[in-house]
């Protein structure tokens, strides 16, 4: 059996995959801010998500466009 995709269906398929994942980020980050006496490295991990997530907002307005906050 032979599947196409279309531009739109990946398109889409990312979309939603970089919300998801943008998501649960920010769940993670708040997860960590709320802990208290966060181990040496899951402060490290905190810094760093808070990185990523600068970087990744960069990214949906590259896939998605600037108006990506809205379909949060």
């Amino acid at each position: 059996m032979k599947v196409e995709l279309t531009g739109e269906a990946v398109d889409g398929l990312m979309r939603s995959i970089l919300l998801q994942d943008y998501k649960g980020l920010c769940m993670d980050i708040e997860n960590l801010e709320s802990a208290k006496d966060l181990p040496q490295y899951k402060q490290e991990d905190l810094v760093a998500n808070r990185e990523y997530k600068a970087a990744m907002e960069k990214l949906m307005e590259y896939y998605i466009g600037f108006d990506w906050q809205r379909e949060l």
